[in-house]
């Protein structure tokens, strides 16, 4: 499979962001994130009722009205401030010399990561990085994937996606003049979380593998996940989550690949939005999230409905009053931070793992005028970050959920060989388009 770049611009916002927005300070969480790129591909066949055949310049365009309203992301980190002076977001077409059916039905993280814009770590200084990198790849067959790189410093889970969802809406014509997929005041969020100069920055996210590292895609159906929320059940935990249920599973079974004999760590990203008092909105930007942190001992750690209550009880933690006492303002929050800063320096331990779930936030949703995507992607090369990472997303046309997982190579040939995983995984299946789909 070959991909030719056919043409690389830079899009800037449609209107002139006003003098009193050019500049702010990064919030403590933000200073905290990594300077990395989160990457995702969306996949959107043609059909034989409604053809793509996108116009780029109609995908410019709308990148550029949107652009305007998420003005921060068109920005440069300068230091420990965004500078918001409209530097704008990279755009990229290039042509794939295949079919999308070839790519879907045996999905490889390897060809994946060729559809990407550009590699996971920052390759030039903060103020010359891009926040928002984009590339429109049309295969020979008229489909095109969407393949972003969207900067992590500035931009959690949660602001990707209303920014996504926003230009989306946008390309399609169905974004409503008053609508409020706009940027959130950055100034009062980050006026609650204000910058330190006491703590060091964490960059170890970003940190090169010593060992090889291995990504495999896990597919869990709705039948498997209603199984393992029964098998999670617990008087503590009576009514667990798919996300709980299969977390707690994907931790038990990570832990027996590793052969952990002693306690082990696993921090899940909770997003901080709905949880503060007042909420605040979820078009917010900025890595407005903390990590629900999970210590299992030797005795909990093949026990499913123990690991759950574990999860369960971590999250629970960060509630409204925990949340208070993060502000710096306080020398428990203080406390508080250093603790959470302590426990993300132990990533890359064997028995330390992340997860973060996508899931429900309508990723699958994407339309750009050309109907759902058949399916979204993330790749990674596997050298360019810690290993024990979990990244949950919503199945194809919402039906159960993707696991992609990153492990040790050693570890993951024991995962995908464990028949006790693969009781309820499917190791990789292809996806299948539609009839209507050619």
């Amino acid at each position: 499979m070959e991909v030719k770049v056919l043409s690389r611009e830079t899009i800037i916002p449609s209107s002139p962001t006003p003098p009193h927005l050019k500049t702010f300070e990064l919030s403590l969480l933000d200073q905290l994130s990594p300077m990395l790129y989160t990457p995702l591909l969306f996949f959107y066949p043609i059909t034989k009722t409604y053809d793509p055949n996108p116009t780029m310049a109609t995908l410019k365009d709308s990148l550029s009205q949107t652009l305007t309203r998420f003005y921060l992301l068109a920005g440069r980190i300068v230091g420990k401030s965004i500078h918001c002076s409209d530097q704008g977001a990279v755009f990229i077409e290039a042509s794939v010399s295949c079919n999308m059916s070839h790519i879907l039905k045996q999905p490889n993280n390897e060809v994946l990561r060729k559809l990407l814009p550009c590699s996971l770590l920052c390759s030039n200084p903060a103020e010359e990085s891009p926040q928002v990198v984009v590339q429109a790849n049309i295969f020979s067959c008229g489909g095109i994937a969407i393949s972003l790189c969207l900067l992590h410093k500035l931009m959690d889970g949660a602001t990707f996606t209303s920014f996504l969802t926003s230009w989306a809406s946008t390309n399609k014509g169905s974004l409503d003049s008053s609508s409020n997929m706009i940027c959130y005041d950055y100034k009062a969020f980050s006026s609650l979380f204000p910058q330190t100069n006491l703590l060091p920055f964490h960059q170890k996210l970003a940190k090169p593998a010593n060992r090889k590292r291995c990504l495999r895609r896990f597919v869990f159906g709705s039948k498997s996940l209603l199984n393992l929320k029964a098998k999670a059940e617990s008087r503590a935990v009576p009514n667990p989550s798919c996300v709980e249920a299969l977390t707690g599973f994907i931790w038990k079974h990570a832990m027996m690949a590793a052969d952990c004999q002693g306690s082990s760590t696993l921090s899940h990203v909770v997003n901080l939005r709905g949880r503060m008092k007042p909420a605040l909105p979820e078009v917010s930007v900025g890595n407005i999230m903390w990590g629900a942190v999970a210590h299992s001992s030797a005795m909990e750690r093949l026990e499913l409905r123990a690991l759950v209550g574990l999860l369960r009880q971590s999250f629970e933690e960060i509630n409204k009053d925990y949340i208070e006492r993060m502000l710096i303002g306080s020398d428990k929050g203080f406390e508080a931070v250093l603790k959470f800063v302590g426990e993300m320096n132990k990533w890359g331990m064997s028995n330390y793992y992340f997860c973060t779930s996508w899931r429900n936030m309508k990723l699958n949703e994407v339309d750009f005028g050309w109907g759902r995507p058949a399916w979204i992607a993330i790749a990674w090369d596997t050298n360019e970050l810690m290993a024990n990472v979990i990244v949950l997303v919503d199945g194809v046309m919402g039906d159960g959920i993707e696991a992609w997982i990153l492990l040790d190579e050693k570890e993951m040939e024991i995962l995908e060989q464990n028949p006790q995983f693969l009781e309820f995984a499917l190791l990789n299946p292809s996806i299948y388009l539609a009839d209507n789909i050619y």
